[in-house]
């Protein structure tokens, strides 16, 4: 019975040993993984995506433009309020779905032509913190 008592306490002992090890393992290197501590961005990293590319210019077919907002990490940056126009707003209607970025960095607009019969190339210019990406977003409504 002795034997079993010293066995067991020799597990225990033991169990709890490596558990120790273990634990301070993960706390050392699984805490602050992916996190971003401030709230900066890149505009360099940011991008945006217009889909679909093209559509009606009846004023009814909206093209819906993406804007991922990342820091240099490449990580999305959550909170920022972006913003989306032209020098030619008075033939586009745009609509800020989303205009405040979710914790992937994305915001959302949708974009239609104001009325039936407005054709043309347009591009738009987005803007974060007062700051215009390089990248624009192209849209053709036909």
């Amino acid at each position: 019975m002795q034997k079993f008592i010293i066995a067991s306490l020799i597990f225990i002992i033991v169990l709890m040993f490596f558990s120790g090890l273990f634990f301070f393992y993960e706390a050392r290197y699984m805490s602050g993984r992916a996190s971003v501590i401030n709230n900066s961005f890149s505009p360099e990293n940011s991008y945006v995506i217009s889909d679909p590319r093209k559509a009606k210019g009846d004023g009814k077919q909206q093209i819906r433009v993406t804007v991922f907002i990342l820091n240099g990490q490449g990580l999305g940056v959550a909170g920022k309020t972006v913003f989306v126009g032209s020098v030619d707003n008075e033939n586009l209607t745009i609509v800020a779905t989303a205009p405040n970025t979710d914790n992937l960095g994305k915001a959302y607009f949708d974009i239609a032509t104001k009325s039936e019969g407005i054709n043309g190339e347009f591009y738009l210019d987005v803007k974060v913190d007062s700051i215009t990406l390089p990248q624009k977003a192209y849209l053709v409504f036909y």
